[in-house]
């Protein structure tokens, strides 16, 4: 056992040295992970089969562009390089479908919905999200006082930031340590956003129950966020939207709708 954890920190070491030496050259070796990553958003729904190539390219380029400079100088050795590498990939991944999803829109070709959302076929991408805004705010304000609880799981789970409105707007009598727990862990995009799933949800766990007197688990938490993706989906892709959204795209359109209305909460569109 000893030999093989020494075995993973020597190919860690290698890869970080590669990546500062020579960092075209760490982006080639690591074509399969960009593939594999590219291949399970294929799974899922989120790309077609003949989008593998031009998604992979999306990523190369932006990664040879800024991206592998900037992980140069943010990368720290406390996370392992190559989590931190796949969570960049996952998230250009994402960039791709948006600017995919939006394009689509604009030239009326709309997978975001199947739905018309205008009689005029100059229906503009602006007019597009606004009408299915609408639909997610009347949507939203149907949780009642579940609302603030959902949208700070939300913007935790999408790696948004949050802000201390949004703690208190869901834990009116926080206290100031508990807010600056919630703060410390979820409140700075750059870092957070790097974080896998699954420490996402084990910082929050311990937050949520001493703040709520229970004792879920973060897999728990993971599996109510994610059930409540599913059901904007399922709402949404019915009259009068009739979207084709999946789980994915959800998230993407729970993205763009939290950064044009960060104070979503009990806002009028």
């Amino acid at each position: 056992m000893k030999k093989q954890g020494y075995s993973k920190s020597g190919v860690e070491r290698e890869e970080t040295e590669l990546l500062f030496r020579d960092a075209s050259a760490y982006l080639e070796r690591n074509q399969p992970v960009v593939r594999c990553i590219a291949m399970k958003f294929k799974g899922s729904g989120l790309f077609t089969g003949c989008q593998i190539d031009d998604v992979i390219q999306h990523v190369n380029e932006r990664m040879l562009t800024d991206i592998l400079e900037k992980m140069k100088s943010q990368y720290k050795p406390i996370c392992r390089l190559q989590t931190y590498f796949s969570k960049i990939v996952r998230n250009l991944c994402l960039e791709y479908a948006e600017i995919c999803n939006k394009r689509n829109l604009q030239e009326r070709k709309v997978d975001f919905s199947r739905a018309q959302f205008g009689t005029q076929e100059t229906t503009s991408a602006e007019v597009a999200f606004g009408e299915i805004f609408k639909q997610l705010e009347a949507l939203m304000n149907l949780y009642g006082n579940r609302r603030p609880r959902i949208e700070l799981f939300f913007k935790i789970s999408l790696r948004l930031g949050i802000t201390e409105e949004d703690v208190l707007r869901c834990y009116p009598t926080c206290s100031n340590t508990m807010l600056d727990n919630f703060m410390l862990s979820f409140d700075h995009t750059g870092v957070h956003r790097m974080t896998k799933d699954a420490e996402v949800y084990t910082q929050l766990i311990p937050l949520v129950n001493e703040l709520e007197g229970t004792k879920s688990t973060a897999d728990a938490i993971r599996k109510c966020v994610n059930r409540k993706f599913d059901e904007i989906a399922e709402i949404l892709n019915v009259t009068p939207i009739n979207a084709a959204l999946t789980r994915e795209t959800v998230k993407l359109l729970l993205e763009k709708y939290y950064s044009e209305f960060p104070k979503s909460s009990g806002k009028t569109i």
